[in-house]
């Protein structure tokens, strides 16, 4: 976001502002743990992802743990680049956050977070959220709506 020209970057804080009244969720337009330049620690960003591909690889439902930790930083001003804040997060969800956070930097989350990366690359994402239904891709909380119609679609030639 920081190298797109200005007006890309206010209509975008507009968006969020809209789809956050919209949706009535909690969300900060300026996160006070988001950096404003370049980040100190380049893996700030990386280190909840690493912790939520720890849960998966325990077999553990990671979906309300990477809620929690986006929640943490959007909404409730938490740094989650902080490994006492990831463990403190994962706790309150009814994860073991120590053992989670432990893992975070294993030679097996690496290796998934690498793989997920190239695979998301192969495919032609460039941001999130981004959908793929058959090789289609679905990018933005915006063209969900698309993505709806396109499920419909499959569902009614499955005959279902």
């Amino acid at each position: 976001m920081k190298t797109r020209p200005e007006p890309r970057r206010t209509y975008h804080a507009l968006e969020l502002a809209r789809w956050r009244d919209y949706l009535g969720m909690p969300l900060n337009l300026e996160p006070a743990y988001y950096p404003k330049g370049a980040p100190v620690d380049p893996n700030w960003n990386k280190y909840p992802g690493w912790m939520v591909i720890a849960a998966q690889l325990k077999g553990l439902d990671a979906q309300p743990l990477s809620h929690a930790l986006l929640r943490a930083l959007w909404a409730e001003e938490r740094d989650t680049s902080e490994a006492a804040v990831r463990i403190a997060v994962a706790d309150e969800n009814g994860y073991d956050g120590a053992s989670l956070q432990a893992l975070e930097q294993a030679a097996e989350t690496l290796a998934i977070y690498r793989a997920n990366s190239a695979e998301a690359i192969e495919a032609g994402v460039f941001g999130a959220p981004t959908f793929i239904l058959n090789g289609e891709r679905f990018w933005g909380q915006d063209r969900l709506a698309f993505l709806d119609r396109a499920l419909d679609k499959l569902r009614h030639a499955r005959g279902g």
